[in-house]
């Protein structure tokens, strides 16, 4: 035991108090210290007079005063302090205290995550000689000093239910045997809400303008937004608000942002994210394209004697996917890849001027040229030599023909052997029946040699857009495909790939360059764009020339109700208002309504119903009689759009019956007939039309059977020779077997 006034140890402190009793007179026992108490500890000191930490060594002071603090102890550990007095060598009794120092603070406080609810915190342990036993208090202060505290074993935790965007202060402590250390304190933040509404306000083919709403909350005017854009071209990679793999950032204390300096015909995307105390939001994204260029026409040429030009325009810099070309009243989508190429537009008139466009079209953005005025060449001179010449025929005609009525009682009426043509092709009413007499000979050689000459005509044609990948489906057939310059366009759907391609061509008539739609029977996927092509064109009249099921095979999608409740398809609703079935054909009323634009628009449809695949109908008379009742309606309805044709492919039946027409109205017009001309025609806008030698066969006899019933003189004979050859192919990916060809709708 050290003596009074020894020097006091190294070791940590206890203070101890406590008040001796003592007798002066002798040496007689001390009373012993009374009301001994810890008055304060540390990690490493208890203030008193001996203490001895359980396991450990003890340790022994001496003092004259009233408390002592013993230095040098562990933290968080339990000790046992025994004080006594002593006077002339005489000790009082022991008065014991047991108690603990507290713990080291918390190493290593930091940050793990912030949402905009919540903040994750984690630490290390305290150090110290025993591991065992600690927990631990967090309290976190946040706005308006307002607290919360919160007692854990683990050494990390997740503080929820906290206001965005808020700076919070959180401090935490270990907690060992009821004592606590010093608090470790760490001021972070929330992140704010994320941005809302973020639209594109306008583009141009250089600029987005972008604008947003501020985040929900009490702090909107104190924010910092982050603008980060990337185009397809170059992706953004790692969207990480700090900029790692950035393209191109910027920031801003407003609520909207114009990013300048972009490339034309580019798809970008955009991210936004709001931004407080140094800590992001979560990210808003958009996609924007800017728009195309507009190009520069280079040339207009005039072509063909006046019925047609080559335009030619300039490349646009930066992207683009198409060029719609316009010339007076042609229009027609071109491939990205015929800039500065030139174009080929036909069906112009000569001698006339017309305005010409080149639209610039990206992701369904389109950028109108300046127009061009195209002149087509004069044929006056031609027309004024072959008025001449005509002039002069007759002239001599005129001076034969009184010649010959001086002559005429002498000399026998002769009977022409020759056919006589006003243009080559083009048949006098009168010599048609003699020409399908040589024709038949040597068993219809003259109609197989007329025949194989259309064979390849129209061949060799772009066909770009039926062959695209994602329109390869919509194909009945393989090998009856639209081309480019004569299809019938729907209008494109935002982000829809192939959304204007209907297999569908416009076709020639008597006068107009388009006065028919051509088109295949619908498959199931592409019922709903039949519809809408109905629709867009607004036609009155749809010509269907095949049925649904023919030798077990199905030929055309059901594509009108079966009875009065109506089918939907897409944006269309369609309903059968009225039937009327005969012997060979029928006849249905339809209304087409338009569920978003709520308008209507009435339809009927011709459905001729003995007519069989590749085939001809064992009579022309039955079909002459349905000409001649769709003629009619045709004739009382000229306010609506194109009538729309229709069998399978939409190029036997269909081409056999529009040449029909087309040549009955000829014959009544002009008193001549072209049926090899016209098919001709026919075969430049769209493949295979009329299929099959049999067809065009056919469509003879039909022309002869109508002549003679205004001529009863002329006989006809009725050959039927089918050139098995010219078939079609199906296309298998499009064509599917179907055990249920009619859902419970009836469409």
């Amino acid at each position: 035991m050290a003596r009074a006034g020894g020097n006091p140890g190294v070791w940590g402190s206890l203070v101890l108090l406590g008040v001796c009793g003592c007798t002066v007179a002798r040496a007689a026992a001390l009373n012993p210290v009374r009301t001994l108490r810890v008055e304060a500890q540390t990690n490493s000191s208890i203030n008193g007079i001996r203490c001895i930490r359980y396991g450990g060594i003890n340790e022994t002071q001496n003092t004259i005063d009233n408390n002592v603090t013993m230095g040098g102890l562990d933290p968080g550990s339990s000790y046992e302090c025994s004080v006594w007095a002593e006077k002339n060598g005489v000790n009082s009794t022991w008065d014991m205290l047991n108690h603990f120092t507290a713990p080291n603070p918390v190493m290593n406080l930091s940050l793990v995550t912030q949402t905009n609810d919540s903040i994750t915190l984690s630490w290390g342990t305290s150090q110290g000689p025993d591991f065992q036993g600690y927990n631990y208090s967090v309290q976190c202060t946040g706005n308006g000093d307002r607290s919360e505290t919160q007692h854990v074993e683990n050494t990390s935790i997740t503080i929820e239910k906290l206001e965005a965007g808020t700076v919070y202060s959180v401090s935490v402590w270990a907690n060992k045997n009821g004592v606590s250390s010093f608090p470790k304190t760490l001021n972070t933040s929330t992140a704010p809400n994320e941005v809302t509404h973020l639209q594109n306000e306008s583009l141009t083919n250089s600029s987005v303008t972008l604008t947003w709403n501020p985040p929900d909350g009490p702090y909107s005017h104190t924010y910092t937004y982050w603008v980060h854009w990337a185009s397809e071209e170059e992706p953004q990679g790692k969207q990480d608000p700090v900029g790692h793999g950035a393209k191109s950032k910027a920031k801003t204390n407003e609520s909207w942002y114009e990013v300048t300096a972009l490339r034309s015909g580019t798809l970008y995307n955009f991210s936004v994210w709001a931004e407080r105390n140094h800590v992001p939001s979560s990210i808003q994204s958009l996609q924007v394209p800017t728009a195309p260029v507009a190009v520069n026409i280079i040339s207009c040429i005039s072509t063909s004697g006046g019925y047609g030009v080559i335009l030619k325009w300039s490349c646009p810099s930066g992207g683009y996917e198409t060029f719609e070309v316009e010339v007076g009243r042609q229009r027609s989508t071109q491939d990205g890849s015929l800039c500065e190429k030139g174009v080929s537009v036909s069906d112009l008139s000569p001698a006339q001027s017309y305005t010409a466009t080149v639209t610039t079209v990206f992701n369904g953005l389109r950028v109108q040229s300046i127009s061009m005025t195209c002149n087509t060449e004069s044929t006056g001179v031609i027309a004024g030599a072959i008025v001449g010449t005509l002039l002069l025929f007759i002239l001599v005609g005129l001076l034969i023909f009184f010649l010959k009525r001086r002559r005429k009682m002498r000399q026998p009426k002769e009977v022409p052997k020759a056919l006589v043509s006003s243009f080559p092709g083009d048949i006098l009413a009168k010599d048609f029946a003699e020409h399908i007499k040589e024709n038949e000979k040597d068993s219809n050689y003259g109609f197989a040699e007329e025949y194989q000459q259309l064979a390849l005509e129209g061949q060799g044609q772009s066909q770009m857009v039926a062959l695209a990948p994602e329109n390869t489906s919509k194909n009945r057939f393989r090998n009856v495909l639209p081309y480019d310059w004569s299809r019938v366009p729907l209008k494109p759907r935002h982000e829809e790939p192939g959304s204007d391609y209907i297999n569908a061509s416009f076709i020639p008539g008597l006068w107009s360059p388009k006065e028919f739609i051509a088109t295949q029977g619908p498959l199931p996927h592409t019922v709903s764009d039949f519809w809408r092509l109905v629709w867009e064109q607004r036609s009155h009249t749809v010509v269907m020339l095949t049925n649904c099921m023919e030798s077990g095979r199905v030929k055309c999608e059901h594509y009108w109700p079966l009875d009065a409740q109506p089918c939907t398809h897409g944006q269309l609703q369609v309903t059968l208002i009225s039937e009327e079935v005969t012997e060979n054909w029928a006849v249905r009323d339809l209304q087409l309504f338009h569920m978003e634009e709520q308008q209507t628009l009435s339809v009927r449809q011709f459905h001729y119903l003995a007519w069989p695949d590749h085939g001809v109908p064992y009579s022309p008379d039955p079909l002459l009689a349905f000409q001649k009742v769709l003629r009619q309606w045709l004739d009382h309805t000229m306010d609506g759009g194109l009538p729309i044709v229709h069998c399978s492919a939409g190029v036997g039946r269909t081409g056999t019956l529009i040449a029909l027409d087309v040549l009955l109205r000829q014959l009544e017009c002009e008193g001549l007939v072209g049926p090899f001309n016209f098919v001709k025609r026919m075969r430049e806008s769209r493949p295979l039309m009329v299929q099959t030698e049999a067809q065009y066969v056919f469509l003879h006899q039909c022309i002869l059977r109508s002549l003679q019933k205004s001529a009863p003189d002329l006989v006809p004979k009725e050959p039927v020779y089918e050139n098995v050859a010219s078939l079609i192919y199906e296309n298998a990916a499009a064509i599917r077997a179907h055990d249920s060809e009619v859902s419970a709708s009836g469409c």
